[in-house]
């Protein structure tokens, strides 16, 4: 077995990639984020129909939440911004730069949209200062055929507030998702939507917007997927391909919400899974929002009211091929009238540093109850704590593979209970013990702790050599490790 180089980057525990299976049975644990406060309250004439895909911003003054309100008058939304310097905290700018809507504070941004619309800050040190913001979303273009014709379009803004639409990137899905785009240090990455499982299209063919429609009712039938394209100045772009899972189901994801996690070499996703019965039953009856599913089956469509959704979390060493866990990262909740319905658990995009030792995120709650007020829900995550690898009540062993690391101490980030502990061990490939001892005892709760071996080894004596870690565990989680 090949050693991995991990140098002295962060190494999350959410995928089997640094794991030995054969040397280990303890288990991987998935994280849900807990629930905090209301930290903001849509309640603005043009926020209360329904409200869709925020996003979170950090820029050099500090943190912009975008955010698409729907019309319940002609269906179309437009684009509007929040501002936070802390995340607690959020306000609407009285821009005024689109001026009526009936909004008070008026802080739209784009007037008009067909749908979804993704913001970023680009981050792309040779990126022109006018184009510093870029917006993705679909639109209606002059293409180089001479035609017209609907598009995954960029806008761009030098401030976050004009923004302007600016050229054509792909034709090659079906964009009425969150179609999420950033500079991964090397090249722009676009994460978009569209079909397979189409009646009568091979599943390989990549079909342009157009070739997807044709096909009647599209949506009821095939498979909402997840597609990545790559770019070197965000207009020339590779065909769309199907991003791969390991595991056997096939399920429908409505966005993707993927983006480069900060403190390692990995990306996440937090996708939103699309789950539509067949058919109206008395269960639905029993439930507590039954009347606002009825509602929203009668205002829109009738698959809406059997529709509900949910969160997961997947993660990915190369961006193309994705650990995910079917187990629910956000659920509903429990039920009362404005939940388990189509448009719940809609994280907005973006993790947002508190600067202590969690994330917050964000929901948009009450997405289909037309005519309530929307709560801004904040939830914490810990750093690096979306998963782990655990033990339970009974010692469990986890065996890494042959590792290549630098530097002289090895830092973890982990949780036990008072019971718990860890205890680690370095042994070379061939697992034979490269010191006496093992650790000193790790017990605690740290997203930083420095590990102490009983015999003063000197890790840097092994840098460059290939070793394996043997983490000896009881009522304990490992979310990650890191070389330093």
């Amino acid at each position: 077995m090949d050693a991995i180089f991990v140098g002295s980057d962060r190494q999350v525990f959410w995928d089997d990639a640094l794991v030995d299976l054969k040397g280990t049975d303890a288990f991987h644990r998935l994280t849900a984020p807990v629930k905090k406060e209301c930290c903001f309250l849509f309640d603005q004439p043009n926020e209360t129909f329904s409200i869709s895909y925020p996003c979170v911003v950090k820029d050099a003054v500090g943190y912009k939440m975008y955010y698409q309100p729907w019309s319940d008058k002609d269906m179309t939304p437009c684009v509007c911004v929040l501002e936070s310097a802390d995340g607690l905290n959020w306000h609407r700018p009285a821009l005024d730069i689109f001026p009526g809507h009936g909004i008070k504070e008026n802080n739209i941004v784009i007037e008009r949209v067909k749908d979804g619309i993704f913001v970023f800050y680009d981050t792309n040190p040779g990126c022109p200062a006018s184009e510093k913001y870029k917006a993705v979303g679909s639109a209606l273009m002059l293409h180089p055929d001479g035609e017209r014709k609907t598009a995954l379009c960029c806008y761009t803004s030098p401030d976050g507030y004009h923004f302007t639409l600016s050229h054509p990137m792909t034709r090659y899905g079906a964009f009425d998702s969150l179609n999420t785009a950033f500079w991964d240090g090397k090249r722009y990455v676009c994460y978009l939507r569209s079909f397979h499982n189409i009646p009568g299209v091979d599943n390989g063919e990549v079909l342009d917007l157009g070739q997807i429609y044709s096909h009647v009712k599209v949506w009821l039938h095939a498979t909402r997927d997840v597609r990545v394209m790559y770019s070197d100045d965000f207009r020339s772009w590779t065909k769309p391909e199907m991003i791969r899972f390991d595991d056997a189901y096939d399920y429908a994801l409505y966005t993707n919400n993927v983006e480069k996690y900060p403190r390692a070499p990995i990306y996440v996703g937090f996708p939103v899974r699309y789950c539509e019965k067949p058919e109206w039953t008395a269960n639905m009856e029993q439930m507590a929002s039954y009347r606002t599913k009825r509602a929203a089956t009668e205002r829109v469509e009738p698959r809406t009211g059997r529709v509900s959704t949910d969160c997961i979390f997947m993660c990915s060493r190369d961006g193309k091929n994705w650990h995910r866990y079917n187990e629910a990262f956000l659920t509903p909740g429990y039920e009362n009238e404005h939940n388990w319905i189509y448009g719940d658990c809609y994280l907005a995009y973006g993790l947002l540093d508190s600067g202590r030792e969690y994330y917050n995120l964000y929901t948009i709650d009450r997405h289909f109850s037309f005519g309530a007020a929307k709560p801004l829900s904040r939830y914490e995550i810990r750093k690096d704590g979306f998963a782990c690898m655990a033990a339970g009540g009974e010692e469990a062993v986890l065996t890494t593979k042959p590792l290549l690391f630098e530097g002289g101490a090895l830092h973890l980030n982990f949780s036990t209970s008072a019971f718990g502990y860890l205890y680690v061990s370095l042994t070379d490939e061939c697992g034979n013990e490269l010191s006496d001892g093992e650790s000193v005892e790790v017990f605690g709760d740290s997203i930083d702790r420095r590990v102490v071996f009983a015999d003063d080894v000197r890790l840097s004596d092994f840098a460059g050599r290939p070793i394996r870690l043997r983490f000896r565990m009881r009522d304990a989680k490992l979310y990650s490790m890191k070389f330093e």
